[in-house]
């Protein structure tokens, strides 16, 4: 094989990235080709960096990449592997290897303590991949989509012992049992323009929260509602109603064809996925997710484990 030679993205043109991404990311089971404009979107809005990633070439060919970001999160280093791909024809040939390496010397520069990542279940070549480089799978993640109208409110309980008020997403993190349980695509940095929601008992006590988006078209019409994050405060005999209460908020108005989704929800959640279940609502995609630990640093989710 003709010299492969690995490349910081901080040093390569954006159009070189995109064509990588394009040629990595074709498969039986994901196929999103992106332009450099929403290759963009995707490096601002879920934080990525030019710095910690990485493009493989051959000669001067793109055929591979590893695109990470890094976040503060309980005052420790997290690292995120959001993008790995590599072109059909040179898999199966260690250059995705190389780039986790690389992507490994990266992250020890920056002092990172944990690495994560997220992989499709069905996906074995690349979880068996992550798994040598030293990564350990801590969840199964779902995500469930409907795109019918629904009438009346597929979810509506008494909800007159509750009060539900809107809040910035960032404040999502500040609800004393918040869970860090998260895939980095579903924490509120990811979400600063969504909002998020809290539910209050009738002392005024704060025993539920999500945080979801609202996606609208160029002509500003809502087109789809996105959940990312939907937790009740634990040893409840009503979190079954509790949930039913934000999932009405989150994905009204329920007249219309809307597509809603709900992103990377934690297989453990089972009062969220009965209720997506029993709806109608149906499982698109199993992700799994992983994590590697360095600096003899602990699982950042461990407290939750």
């Amino acid at each position: 094989m003709k010299m492969i030679t690995i490349k910081r993205l901080s040093n390569c043109s954006f159009q070189d990235a995109v064509t990588a991404w394009n040629k990595g990311y074709t498969s039986d089971y994901f196929d999103n080709q992106v332009t450099i404009e929403s290759f963009l979107n995707v490096f601002v809005s879920e934080g990525l960096s030019t710095d910690l990633s990485i493009l493989a070439y051959k000669e001067d060919e793109p055929i591979g990449l590893v695109c990470s970001g890094i976040r503060i999160i309980n005052g420790r280093k997290i690292a995120w592997n959001g993008v790995t791909g590599v072109a059909p024809e040179f898999r199966g040939k260690g250059i995705g290897k190389r780039m986790i390496e690389e992507t490994f010397t990266i992250y020890k520069e920056n002092k990172v303590e944990v690495a994560t990542l997220e992989a499709i279940k069905q996906n074995e070549k690349a979880i068996k991949l992550y798994k040598k480089m030293g990564y350990e799978i801590n969840d199964q993640l779902l995500m469930y989509e409907s795109s019918e109208s629904f009438q009346p409110n597929p979810f509506k309980r008494d909800f007159s012992k509750y009060k539900i008020l809107k809040i910035n997403p960032s404040e999502i993190q500040h609800i004393a049992f918040h869970k860090n349980r998260l895939s980095w695509q579903t924490q509120w940095q990811s979400v600063k323009s969504g909002d998020g929601l809290i539910v209050l008992d009738k002392s005024g006590k704060q025993i539920g929260y999500a945080l979801y988006k609202h996606n609208y078209n160029d002509n500003g019409s809502h087109v789809s509602t996105t959940l990312y994050q939907c937790e009740i405060l634990q040893n409840r005999n009503d979190e079954q109603v509790i949930v039913a209460y934000l999932l009405s908020q989150c994905f009204s108005p329920f007249d219309r064809k809307l597509k809603r989704m709900a992103m990377n929800i934690s297989h453990t959640n089972q009062s969220v996925i009965s209720l997506l279940n029993e709806t109608g609502f149906e499982k698109k995609i199993e992700n799994v997710y992983m994590e590697k630990i360095f600096q003899n640093s602990y699982s950042y989710f461990s407290k939750y484990l």
